[in-house]
């Protein structure tokens, strides 16, 4: 069972687990059978609160690392439009740039991995980076820095199936 079942289907497992532990207690508490169904509403009630204050949290955690993902990569997309339409050799600074974005993408990809970031946002990010590997010189200094295996994984493959 995964955080983003919990976070999507919190409100019925609670009420199922509430409703299942009260009944339990009422049952089988004997004497103690008030507290412990208070304790078990309380328990219920806890359990609400716990996942829609760590949701909030995922939700800041996933903003916050939208926008400075965002913010980094537009601060490389002139010069890597610029690097792809132009006919001409490579400088060291447009092959540093290139793989800083190879960098910035296995970043995002790390952060998709741990669930962090949204599906359809790891989507439309795999689309762009489709559309430079698919263009020289991205494709070539691609292949040549995957070899390193410093990309967290993230490779060429992956970047399709995120694309799909």
């Amino acid at each position: 069972m995964t955080r983003h079942f919990i976070f999507k289907n919190y409100w019925w497992l609670g009420l199922l687990l509430g409703s299942t532990s009260a009944g339990a207690a009422y049952h089988f508490g004997g004497d103690d059978r008030v507290g412990l169904v208070g304790a078990a509403i309380a328990g219920t009630l806890g359990f609400y609160y716990f996942v829609q204050q760590q949701k909030l949290s995922e939700t800041e955690l996933f903003h916050n690392l939208f926008t400075a993902f965002n913010a980094r990569y537009d601060q490389m997309n002139d010069q890597l439009a610029e690097i792809a339409d132009r006919a001409s050799d490579l400088t060291a600074a447009d092959r540093n740039l290139i793989v800083d974005y190879f960098n910035l993408c296995a970043e995002e990809y790390l952060f998709y991995k741990e669930g962090y970031i949204h599906r359809d946002v790891w989507r439309f990010w795999c689309r762009g980076m489709l559309w430079y590997l698919r263009r020289h010189p991205f494709r070539d200094i691609w292949h040549d820095e995957v070899k390193s295996e410093s990309f967290y994984g993230l490779s060429f493959s992956v970047i399709e199936q995120g694309a799909a």
